[in-house]
């Protein structure tokens, strides 16, 4: 029989992703900031969570004790540990964030219990973020409507198979730092060119969230399309993009990708 859970979400480990969660939960307004504990054994951190108005609690025991949905928000290398700190608890609802962690193996650790497998990004934080879930059998289809909800809220959200979880982290969980990283190398080299990096980098920033603007209102106009908008024949961007292939871009995304995902199952378990 199930006891009364004084906090709907637990976190253990508030990171950059599990406090962008629990915010956006507040933000959101799914959650009240007193609905929401913490566990993190890192004092800095917990100061932070007082600050944003979360009961900090003292272990992962007392969390899930206490906690309806258990937000597993700690990193590949610690998993193991806190796990072992959960061992026994009575947990309604598991809602694990950690890259390569099946849902076999932290049934294996804490027992048959409900669990939701997420794969969020960073931009959640900003309400743009993209995020892949899945669920064991265990899992009612309440509390997996809430958290889906509750990642849908913060943008864009896909229910897909547990086997392609992996795979998913090449897809949305690791693609920001692409972005980023491919702006940079522009930015460097308007840069090298005379160009003012303030006024580089707001162009560049502006001109990818334009173009990813009209991909999204546009999702049935195949991408080569808008590509060939840009590459007039003759002109200057065809050439540019000739280069791109001639080094063969989709190759280096391809292997890039593989590394990644070859890592998240390495980490994982």
């Amino acid at each position: 029989m199930k006891t009364y859970k004084e906090f709907h979400m637990g976190l253990i480990g508030c990171g950059h992703m599990g406090m962008a969660i629990a915010r956006g939960a507040v933000r959101k307004e799914y959650l009240e900031r007193y609905q929401i504990a913490v566990y993190d054994p890192d004092l800095a951190v917990q100061k932070v969570c007082q600050r944003e108005g979360f009961k900090v609690l003292e272990n992962e025991q007392e969390l899930a004790r206490q906690s309806h949905i258990v937000l597993l928000a700690v990193t590949p290398q610690v998993v193991d540990k806190a796990l072992e700190n959960l061992k026994g608890a009575q947990i309604d609802c598991l809602l694990s964030i950690v890259t390569g962690v099946s849902m076999s193996y932290l049934q294996d650790k804490l027992g048959d219990i409900p669990i939701i497998r997420a794969m969020p990004n960073t931009p959640l934080q900003i309400n743009e973020g993209a995020t892949a879930l899945c669920k064991n059998e265990k899992c009612k289809a309440d509390e997996y409507d809430f958290v889906f909800q509750l990642f849908n809220s913060m943008g864009v959200t896909k229910t897909i198979p547990e086997d392609k979880m992996d795979n998913i982290v090449a897809v949305s969980g690791s693609i920001p730092a692409y972005v980023y990283y491919y702006i940079q190398c522009i930015m460097n080299d308007a840069v090298a060119r005379g160009i003012d990096d303030r006024a580089a980098r707001e162009l560049i920033v502006q001109t990818f969230i334009g173009s990813a603007k009209l991909l999204q209102q546009n999702v049935n106009t195949p991408i080569d399309q808008f590509i060939n908008e840009v590459c007039s024949k003759g002109g200057t961007t065809i050439e540019a993009i000739t280069e791109l292939k001639n080094r063969n871009l989709e190759e280096i995304v391809h292997s890039a990708n593989q590394k990644c995902i070859d890592r998240a199952k390495e980490i994982g378990r």
